[in-house]
């Protein structure tokens, strides 16, 4: 191993370094390593003497692709040696990948979320010694300037083998020719006719046949110009506005990746992990969708605003600095350090979440709390849902989590804060259950046992809920915090008083230790059946959406974009949308939240006015980074909510995520928000909210933008958790005095 100036020595061992070369190229530049190559003439072809010599130097041996070669590397290594298996794609397809001896394994890397999960089920990998590390793009090389006329050019980068559906890209063009006839496709790669394995196989030679002859026999074949392939990218993208991903499954997809870095604005079609690598580009179904998408997009205000993401998303995630810096930690793994507890007692906090982890919108107030109170206390969060069967087979949970939580075992996500699922049956055969699971507990036994299991005996609880019905969930003599961020009493959509509720939410209320109000309205409605509250208002993670602001393009003949994040019940007012949009044809209006249908049926006509505009579009539901880029990429931001008891009281988690980008915000009048236009604009009529768009659109106040920031910044959750960890702070500090008062005794 490295001892002074010393470096680290790297065998990377396989048959195809081309994907390896450039990032070894850059970690050698970090002059902590020295590598030397051992090369497989096939998967599982090599001169084993030369092999097992050339491990004998090594202190850290790289796989490069999961096949013969990670087998025999794990077969041979020896314990003070690190291993690591990088897994591309076509590996899932062999057998090698089960014939691996795990035990003997440091990690496998995997460029995709997706693939790492399919091949952790298929054989049986163990997760913790898996990680996703994505394909490093040298983003400098293709930060150049487009040409004239390349908003009209899509572009597709590989068109063999037919899984990169050629087919679909030259449909796309169809499509737009129609709306346009300057559109035009470009291909740039190697064609399938002079790859000798791929042409020997009568079904990829049947499809490209069909293709060619379409294309051929077509008005449009002088639109579709194929490029050689060579080491040209990242000036042939200069003429390239739109970077095309059709395919029916990738493992990455480098093609996107480099588009974006040079500033085309990417077309995903919805493959399997599209959505976790390019976590905020919109992805669509099919050619019609592409199609309009693209010019539309064209057309907007939007098309630089996400280009400028687009270059950002691969700065942050896939730039060389970036992936250099995880490899780096990768070979060379630091201990990690768990900040000491002030007190053997453990003081946990449980959340009860209502929603899966990844989609709470209570996520990042937690995640903020738990820095904060990082020196004094633990936090495990409960998500949503406890059946295993359904969870895994609706797609919310992956198998080896469900796995990890029958044996009450939790996903550790911080120093100090952990989460897990109670799950209360649907167990397949041959899955670890904790015996509290298998006798079925009920949830607050469950939730007792595991508390235990992760914190031991000598923990000390505080549960925190979010709605009244939650109480049922935790043990008779729990003590816990009740956060009332809306008006459960009452209907969302109509404001009536909910009789079951009114019962419930005082008892509720009243045998909370605290009670944290977000509004006003809910302090003064309901202070006065608890024993001590205080009020905290809703807030935001203002760094997660202040890093996905934009420049604004030039052009007054561009399309404007108005934009909504959040979900799509019966508290959002449909008719006044309807009207609203109806009345402003030049104007695209973009919904990202799930629809609730369920609740929607009294007004389904009105839904289907809304929905039916050729000016609105609906994403359904958006992961929250997603979330955080859209809402910056638009012209103004909307909260259109029905106005009655209930609404009155809500101080909307969205308004501050909204004031963070800076952009003009349009609202339906609230009770819990008193701030003046032009900062925030309310409107009551359609005919008000057709002016405050308008206004809004065309408004470039540099002052209100500042000020909605300025307000935003304010109420960082890093700032409001301080005030609930006051709260906590006492509770802790009568803890240890309760716990020193019994040492004391026994001693």
């Amino acid at each position: 191993m490295q001892n002074g100036s010393k470096k680290y020595r790297v065998l990377v061992a396989g048959h195809d370094q081309k994907f390896w070369h450039p990032l070894q190229a850059d970690l050698e530049k970090t002059g902590q390593f020295e590598f030397r190559e051992d090369y497989w003439p096939g998967h599982n072809s090599h001169d084993e003497r030369q092999t097992l010599e050339l491990m004998k130097w090594a202190d850290i041996i790289l796989a490069e692709w999961s096949l013969g070669n990670a087998v025999f590397c794990a077969e041979h290594k020896r314990p003070d040696q690190r291993l690591v298996i990088r897994f591309h794609l076509q590996e899932r397809d062999t057998e090698y990948p089960s014939k691996i001896d795990y035990d003997n394994v440091d990690m496998v890397v995997f460029v995709g979320e997706h693939i790492r999960q399919e091949c952790i089920r298929k054989f049986a990998i163990p997760p913790l010694k898996t990680m996703v590390i994505g394909n490093f793009v040298d983003q400098k090389k293709y930060d150049k300037n487009k040409r004239g006329g390349a908003e009209f050019n899509l572009g597709l980068i590989g068109s063999a083998p037919s899984r990169k559906r050629l087919d679909l890209a030259f449909e796309t063009l169809e499509i737009l020719s129609e709306i346009d006839d300057r559109y035009s496709l470009h291909v740039k790669g190697k064609q399938p006719q002079n790859i000798e394995w791929l042409w020997a196989r009568t079904k990829e030679r049947e499809f490209y046949s069909d293709v060619y002859e379409k294309i051929n026999s077509s008005p449009l074949r002088h639109r579709v110009v194929f490029d050689p392939q060579g080491n040209d990218v990242q000036s042939w993208l200069e003429k390239i506005g739109f970077i095309l991903s059709p395919s029916d499954f990738e493992s990455f997809h480098m093609a996107v990746a480099e588009g974006m870095s040079s500033g085309s604005a990417p077309v995903i079609w919805s493959w399997d992990g599209a959505k976790e690598i390019y976590p905020t580009v919109p992805v669509v179904e099919n050619a019609a969708e592409a199609a309009a998408y693209i010019d539309r997009l064209r057309r907007s205000s939007m098309h630089s605003k996400l280009s400028q993401q687009g270059k950002a998303l691969i700065h942050g995630r896939y730039d060389v600095d970036v992936v250099v810096n995880k490899w780096t930690e990768l070979f060379l793994p630091k201990t990690k350090s768990i900040a000491h507890k002030a007190t053997s007692v453990r003081n946990v906090v449980v959340f009860w979440c209502i929603d899966s982890w990844d989609m709470f919108h209570r996520r990042e107030m937690i995640e903020a709390f738990a820095a904060n109170a990082k020196e004094t206390c633990d936090f495990l969060i409960i998500e949503h849902g406890n059946h295993f069967k359904t969870l895994l087979e609706r797609g919310i949970c992956p198998q080896e989590e469900l796995e990890q939580f029958a044996a009450l075992s939790p996903i550790q996500l911080t120093d100090n804060s952990y989460r897990m699922r109670l799950l209360t049956g649907g167990f397949p055969e041959g899955v670890k259950v904790a015996d509290v699971l298998r006798k079925g507990g009920s949830i607050a036994d469950i939730s007792e046992a595991a508390v235990k299991a992760i914190f031991g005996n000598n923990s000390n609880v505080l549960h925190w809920i979010y709605k009244p019905d939650q109480v049922k969930n935790l043990p008779a003599t729990a003590e816990y915090i009740y956060e009332v961020y809306d008006e459960y009493t009452r209907d969302f959509s109509s404001g009536a008083l909910i009789p079951a509720m009114i019962q419930l939410e005082p008892q509720t209320l009243a045998n909370a230790r605290h009670v944290f109000f977000t509004s006003e309205p809910l302090l003064d409605r309901k202070q006065k059946h608890c024993r001590s509250y205080s009020l905290v208002s809703n807030g935001v993670n203002f760094d997660a959406f202040d890093k996905w602001r934009v420049n604004e393009p030039t052009g007054n003949n561009l399309r404007k974009s108005v934009g909504y994040l959040g979900n799509l019940s019966d508290f959002f007012d449909w008719q006044l949308m309807a009207e609203v949009c109806a009345q402003l044809p030049e104007i695209d209006f973009y919904f990202h939240g799930q629809i609730e249908r369920a609740r929607l049926t009294h007004i389904q006509t009105a839904v289907s006015r809304l929905e039916n505009l050729p000016n609105t579009i609906f994403t359904g539901r958006v992961n929250r980074e997603f979330g955080a880029a859209a809402v910056n990429r638009y012209d103004a931001l909307v909260i259109p909510f029905v106005v009655n008891d209930a609404m009155h009281a809500v101080n909307p988690l969205k308004l501050w995520e909204y004031f963070a980008t800076g952009k003009p915000v349009i609202s339906s009048p609230m009770d819990a928000v008193s701030i003046e236009s032009p900062v925030l604009r309310n409107a009551a009529s359609s005919e008000e909210w057709v002016n405050a768009i308008n206004d809004s659109i065309n408004s470039s106040d540099v002052q209100a933008s500042e000020k909605r920031r300025e307000l935003a910044l304010e109420l960082d959750w890093r700032t409001l958790t301080k005030k609930h960890y006051e709260i906590l702070q006492d509770w802790c500090s009568q803890d240890m005095v309760a716990e020193a008062k019994r040492k004391m005794s026994a001693y």
